[in-house]
């Protein structure tokens, strides 16, 4: 969920993917790699077919990508895998809470937009690799994509 996603921005990967979200509609999956010889890196493989590679330090790429994770896990659909081990976040339980309150909140936020009939700028808030989300939300963004597309019933 964009809206959400944003709230944790303050993540180098997330703020990335961020940035790389309004170019591209889904994104299947994430794979992160740390080998020893080069930058650490993430491919994106968007639905489509298209690859992108996001470059890293490798000072706290784990315990970035660790968060980044969680918080990717919880709110999206998007397949998350990485080539090296890493610890989880020591509060991945708090994390997840902090995760799914954020998201509430945006959801709540957003519905002004969805009351108001601005379906477009509701279903950018939302973005296409939306999961958990509650029944309500399911409807208004199903409801707005009929709106958008021409069908008024």
């Amino acid at each position: 969920m964009n809206s959400a996603l944003d709230e944790f921005a303050d993540n180098p990967i997330i703020e990335e993917l961020n940035f790389l979200r309004s170019h591209f509609k889904k994104i299947k999956s994430l794979r992160a790699s740390n080998t020893l010889w080069r930058k650490a890196f993430i491919e994106i493989n968007h639905d489509g077919g298209k690859i992108d590679h996001l470059r890293f330090e490798r000072e706290n790429f784990n315990r970035d990508w660790a968060e980044a994770s969680v918080i990717l896990q919880t709110l999206t659909d998007i397949k998350c895998t990485a080539e090296f081990d890493f610890n989880p976040p020591a509060d991945k339980n708090a994390l997840i809470e902090k995760v799914l309150q954020t998201r509430d909140k945006c959801i709540e936020e957003c519905q002004t937009m969805f009351d108001s009939g601005f379906y477009q700028v509701y279903l950018n808030q939302f973005g296409y690799n939306c999961k958990n989300l509650p029944s309500a939300a399911k409807a208004n963004l199903d409801e707005a994509r009929l709106k958008m597309n021409g069908d008024q019933s």
